[in-house]
């Protein structure tokens, strides 16, 4: 049977020595390590989580060994996480374990405030009173009426130690699977906490369907968007778009194939011809033999140049976030030129191409002509480099010849 305390006074007599020693030891704890990453585990919750008890053991009528119990084990159960976040168990119980050792406090009641602490970080406080005193209390103060205030900071916490970041949806999944978990077990938190809790699931539980609905909204517009354009471009227009890309890009393929090429072949003859060079006995006996060498390795080093010109990238953008938008609407297509956009406008940008069908086949038709300049560029200088190549090759070989013969 348990008794009931009968004032405010008297409770407190019984404990004020030994919960004030506690709360001095706890206080110095979080003020010695002092992680600014623990912000939502902190010494004010914990003295949080301590009031918790005393208002739920005097509601339920708990007797003073069992409040007192449950009150000294809730001033623990934060002190683990400054370190050890994943793991706070172990050092929680040990820093209890020191503190009552060096107060000398009654061997059996120490068990049983360590074995308190023990059920509550393995989910077996419902075991005994004082362990479901404190789970009810812990369960209050985190998952209570300020638990979406609160919300934020235990997430803010989670991706500062332990790195996990999470979107809004999967941040209110966490926060949901949290709730369904939550369990009370004496009559005062089950009257006055189950409902605040019911209530939060409730409330998570229609944000996420609300999203998911949301969003399957918003892949059926955009599906009919596309369906709508695609009925708007005749199937000759389609045809004519199609092959021009796949054409482009293919032609632009080739180019940077060729120009690969080029490179290759240059880099390969100048470093032979300059190992030539080098060779002393070939230049010494017959010096006139470093001419065509010379002019080969001056043409091959030209035609490597441009061949190089012709396969390097060249990004080229018209509009920014300052642009009107009447000019930004219409150049769209190319990368280059929506990247340097804010992700918000050139969605709206993009909106406003999609609802005029004009717009869009402007916009296609101009990242055609512009893939056209590209490959005009490329195919321009590819040729520079093989005729200069050419010309170097058979000069080089020509006057080779001459020198030999002469």
């Amino acid at each position: 049977m348990s008794r009931e305390l009968h004032s405010p006074s008297e409770e407190i007599i019984a404990q004020t020595d030994i919960a004030s020693l506690a709360q001095q030891f706890v206080l110095n704890l979080f003020n010695q390590k002092n992680d600014a990453r623990l912000v939502f585990r902190t010494y004010r919750q914990a003295m949080e989580i301590v009031k918790m008890v005393n208002s739920l053991a005097q509601a339920n009528g708990s007797t003073q060994s069992e409040w007192e119990t449950a009150a000294l084990a809730a001033w623990f159960t934060n002190a683990g996480y400054l370190f050890d976040y994943q793991n706070p168990e172990p050092k929680s119980v040990e820093l209890a374990e020191k503190f009552f050792a060096a107060h000398h406090f009654l061997p059996e009641k120490k068990a049983q405030i360590i074995a308190t602490l023990r059920g509550f970080f393995n989910d077996q406080s419902l075991r005994t009173t004082e362990g479901q005193l404190l789970s009810d209390a812990v369960n209050a103060v985190h998952f209570g009426s300020g638990f979406f205030e609160n919300s934020p900071l235990m997430r803010l916490e989670q991706e500062l130690l332990l790195n996990r970041h999470f979107s809004k949806e999967e941040w209110e999944q966490f926060q949901l699977q949290q709730l369904l978990g939550v369990r009370f077990f004496t009559s005062h938190a089950k009257l006055n906490y189950e409902p605040l809790v019911a209530g939060h699931i409730l409330n998570l539980k229609e944000k996420l369907d609300k999203r998911k609905t949301q969003t399957a909204a918003d892949g059926k517009q955009l599906e009919k968007k596309f369906q709508g354009f695609k009925r708007r471009l005749s199937p000759g227009a389609q045809t004519f778009f199609r092959t021009s890309y796949r054409t482009h890009i293919n032609l632009s393929s080739i180019a940077d194939n060729k120009a690969h090429i080029m490179i290759s072949v240059n880099a390969i003859l100048i470093s032979v011809m300059i190992s030539v060079i080098t060779y002393r006995n070939m230049t010494e006996t017959n010096p006139a033999v470093l001419m065509p060498v010379v002019i080969f390795i001056v043409t091959g080093l030209t035609s490597l140049i441009f061949a190089v010109l012709a396969a390097r990238p060249k990004v080229t953008s018209v509009i920014n976030d300052s642009t009107p938008i009447d000019v930004a609407k219409r150049n769209l297509m190319f990368f280059g030129n929506f990247v340097a956009l804010k992700q918000e406008r050139y969605e709206s940008l993009l909106d406003e191409m999609f609802k005029d069908s004009d717009l869009l086949y402007g916009n296609m038709a101009r990242d055609l002509y512009q893939l056209g300049k590209v490959l005009d560029r490329k195919y321009k200088f590819l040729s520079i480099s093989y005729n200069i190549f050419m010309v170097g090759f058979v000069a080089t070989v020509v006057l080779f010849l001459v020198v030999l013969l002469s």
